[in-house]
Order: structure tokens, then C-alpha cells, then sequence
């Protein structure tokens, strides 16, 4: 990657500091790299790479101006592995760090180096060039970067010239020119959270957090398949009683009949197990994982 900009163009010089982070010197090199890695790495969504196309669509970025239009609240997020992760009527963008606004911390930190403990930084780099692109598609107009600026997702010194300007360059990457999460656009958390507990167990990102909430996003699926279940039920006892002899409505019958049953019995249990489950397991990392002190 060849940058066009140059330390001349910063519209955060980077001075003694990091720009967004007071209390890292410019040469600290280890601090420099924790906290890069901090506010650019998407480790999580990496190692479920291969289970990334079941929950989005490559290049699939909407300008924030059509975030809204899609009736989507448009939250703020720090940690980057939620960026342009979507639930329903919101989606979680992550600000460019001030940092990344200067080409002298590029230099200095991103730009492919070598480290004392033997590894390099282009990973970070690959993830930076990807979190960018992703910015190219959300900031296409300058209501889309008057949007960004009032969500305090770009500082509000940045002008649309200056904007342009820097985006320019990340606008043509290729896919394999960046992180892998930033192959695909935005991903839906709830096919996410889906395909993340049946791979480790637990969920992505837990969104419900009680029990009400929870549990009441069973309500529609469970009224469908007992509206569904009555009408069936329905139709058998009305074709009993106009045909008492035909022996095929009294086949289905004897077979459905106790399948319904058991089927309504395991439903009424199904939600006092899940409750239950989820006390034990509450108990057990308090009794087990949660009384060490830091």
C-alpha cells in the first residue's frame, strides 16, 4: 500500500503522543502496539471465518445516510470486532481512532515492521486498511460525513475536501489487501450469535440481558406452531365426523393425536429447563470462575 498522504497533510500531527491516547509516547513501540491492537483487531470474527458467509454478504455496506432510511439506529461502539454488526432496528459503527489520521503514526507503527520478539505488524496493518474501506462505503456523501460527525464518528475538524482527500486511497483495496473479517460488509448479530454458540458454546454478543426479554423471543415462533398444530387438529376431528368410516382418517389420527400430545408436553417443559439451565449455570460461575480477585 502506497500512501499518498504525508506528515505534512496530518490532520492530527502526532507530536510526542499518540493522537487519541495522551498517556502512549509516539516511540513507545510495545505501548503503541497493545493499543492498536486494542482498537483495530477483530481476532474473535477470524476464527470463525469460515462460518462468515452463513451471517453476511461480501461488500454489502450501506452509506450512513441509508442506514437510516433502513430505520436503523445508527451506535456507537468501541471495540472493533462489533463494527457494521447489526440487530434488527440498530447497527453498532465503530470511530476512526484519531490515530489513524496520521501518517506519521503509520510510519511508525503500521507500515510493515519487524519486532524484537520476532513478529511483524502487518496484521495490524491489514486490519487498519480494512476498518478504512469499510469507511470509503460508509461515507460516500457529505451528509453521510455531517451523519459521522454528529455520531462522533469522525472528528469535527475533518472537512469533506480533507475527507476525500484521505479516503481516496482505501477506496480500491482488494480483499486480499486487508484483515479477513473486512471480506464481508455488515453482519447480522442474530445469525452471528446463532453460529457462534453451536461453534464455542456461548453466544457472540449477548444482546437480552434478562430473562423477559429473553424468553419473549420465543413467543411468535411458539403461537405459530400452536395455531398451526390446532388447525390440523381441527381438520382431522371435522374429517372424522363427516367420514367415521374411512380408515385413513383414523390412521392419522391414532399417530398424530399422541405426537400432538407429547409435542405440547415438551413445549410446556422446554421454557422451566431453559430457566432452570440458565440458574445453574449462573451458580456455577459464581461458585467457580468468579471469586478470584484481580
Amino acid at each position: 500500500m502506497k500512501f499518498t498522504f504525508t506528515s505534512k497533510d496530518d490532520l492530527f500531527p502526532a507530536g510526542a503522543i499518540i493522537p487519541g491516547s495522551p498517556l502512549i509516547p509516539l516511540d513507545d513501540r510495545s505501548g503503541a502496539q497493545k493499543f492498536l491492537e486494542a482498537e483495530l483487531s477483530t481476532t474473535r470474527l477470524k476464527r470463525i471465518y469460515k462460518l462468515l458467509f452463513l451471517t453476511s454478504r461480501r461488500d454489502n455496506i450501506s452509506p450512513l445516510h441509508h442506514q437510516q432510511l433502513l430505520g436503523r439506529a445508527i451506535c456507537v461502539s468501541e471495540r472493533p470486532d462489533l463494527h457494521l454488526v447489526w440487530h434488527y432496528d440498530r447497527i453498532f459503527v465503530k470511530p476512526i481512532p484519531k490515530c489513524l489520521f496520521s501518517a506519521t503514526l503509520w510510519e511508525k507503527h503500521l507500515l510493515p515492521v519487524r519486532l524484537s520478539d520476532g513478529s511483524d505488524t502487518s496484521s495490524l496493518l491489514l486490519e487498519a486498511l480494512g476498518f478504512l474501506r469499510t469507511y470509503s462505503r460508509l461515507i460516500r456523501h457529505e451528509c453521510d460525513l455531517d451523519i459521522a460527525k454528529d455520531r462522533k464518528l469522525v472528528p469535527d475538524l475533518v472537512t469533506w475536501e480533507a475527507w476525500c482527500k484521505f479516503i481516496q486511497q482505501f477506496s480500491f483495496l482488494k480483499d486480499r489487501e486487508v484483515a479477513d473479517r473486512y471480506h464481508y460488509g455488515e453482519i447480522r448479530l442474530t445469525r452471528l450469535n446463532l453460529w457462534h454458540s453451536l461453534r464455542y458454546g456461548r453466544s457472540y454478543f449477548e444482546v437480552n440481558h434478562n430473562y423477559a426479554t429473553f424468553f419473549a423471543g420465543f413467543g411468535a415462533p411458539y403461537l405459530f406452531i400452536f395455531g398451526a398444530i390446532t388447525v390440523c387438529l381441527t381438520a382431522l376431528q371435522t374429517g372424522l365426523a363427516t367420514y367415521p368410516q374411512w380408515g385413513a382418517y383414523q390412521e392419522i389420527s391414532s399417530s398424530i393425536v399422541p405426537f400432538t400430545l407429547i409435542l405440547t408436553l415438551a413445549g410446556l417443559m422446554l421454557f422451566p429447563a431453559i430457566f432452570v439451565f440458565y440458574q445453574l449455570k449462573e451458580l456455577f460461575f459464581f461458585c467457580f470462575a468468579y471469586q478470584n480477585l484481580s
